[in-house]
């Protein structure tokens, strides 16, 4: 079941981008568009994909924007977490160090005009509270492991907001737009199917997509307070791919579980209307 789930929170590093005016005058520091955070900055799923450590595809939301910067030069990462801003040391895997190397490499700095971040539910053992949580027999421990895991929440808000106040320090011209996560699944009163696993259908009952969508929310809420507290400005993706959810009839705008080598990242990641939406969603707020 870890499988099933490892796809709600991954993401991507790819970098494009516009060649200086004049080689005679070096450009100033900073490419106009920089784009840091997890598998939704990334694409992940989305063919074709373009760097295969980051899981990144050439539909992802930054490249989507991107003309209308020129490019991006996006370090955005699979299974990427906030990070401490205040730890001076090397932090693998963070978009804090995320941003460290788009400052190193010249790509964030004065002349960079827009920002976007996706980045905060890997901070929680959000995968796992879903794996119990999908399993009826296991609904005591489900409700025993809520709290805890709910209880680091807060702390999402204040990370985001360290590392939006980083960015800005380096980048104080810039619009720093902070996006948070769609509901998986909409509201249900029945049982869903998302899908298969391994050849075997898989359902989401109305119980386990309350908690998952519920817990979307609390999330989504800490990343909006932490950015806006820092001069970000949270872009409202939850209220954008309202019923748009797994089990809505919009359309989802999420992609169901699927099998094959090629294809199995897909599974519960934005799809490519999704990622559509998600760049709507950014541009809206500038």
């Amino acid at each position: 079941m870890l499988a099933l789930f490892a796809g709600i929170a991954v993401g991507a590093s790819a970098l494009l981008g516009a060649a200086p005016a004049s080689a005679a005058d070096p450009p100033p520091v900073g490419f106009a568009y920089v784009a840091l955070g997890d598998s939704e900055a990334a694409g992940t799923g989305l063919l074709p994909a373009v760097q295969q450590d980051c899981l990144r595809s050439l539909k992802a939301y930054p490249i989507i924007i991107a003309p209308q910067y020129g490019g991006v030069a996006s370090h955005a990462c699979a299974g990427a977490t906030t990070g401490d801003a205040s730890n001076p040391a090397p932090q693998p895997g963070t978009a804090v160090q995320q941003a460290r190397d788009a400052i190193a490499a010249g790509r964030l700095g004065p002349a960079t005009e827009l920002v976007t971040i996706t980045v905060g539910i890997n901070d929680i053992s959000w995968l796992s509270l879903l794996v119990q949580c999908s399993d009826p027999v296991n609904e005591l421990t489900c409700a025993g492991l809520l709290p805890s895991v709910l209880a680091g929440v807060p702390a999402i808000g204040e990370r985001v907001g360290q590392l939006v106040a980083m960015v800005r320090g380096f980048a104080p011209q810039a619009d720093v737009v902070v996006g948070g996560y769609p509901h998986l699944f909409g509201e249900i009163t029945t049982p869903c199917s998302i899908g298969s696993f391994q050849g075997q259908p898989v359902s989401v009952s109305p119980a386990l997509a309350g908690l998952a969508n519920g817990g979307v929310t609390a999330v989504n809420r800490a990343i909006a307070a932490g950015a806006a507290a820092a001069g970000g400005i949270p872009a409202p993706i939850e209220a954008a791919f309202e019923g748009h959810g797994l089990c809505d009839t919009s359309g989802p705008w999420v992609s169901g579980l699927v099998n094959g080598k090629k294809t199995a990242d897909r599974g519960l990641h934005l799809n490519w209307p999704g990622q559509r939406a998600y760049a709507a969603a950014i541009l809206a707020e500038l």
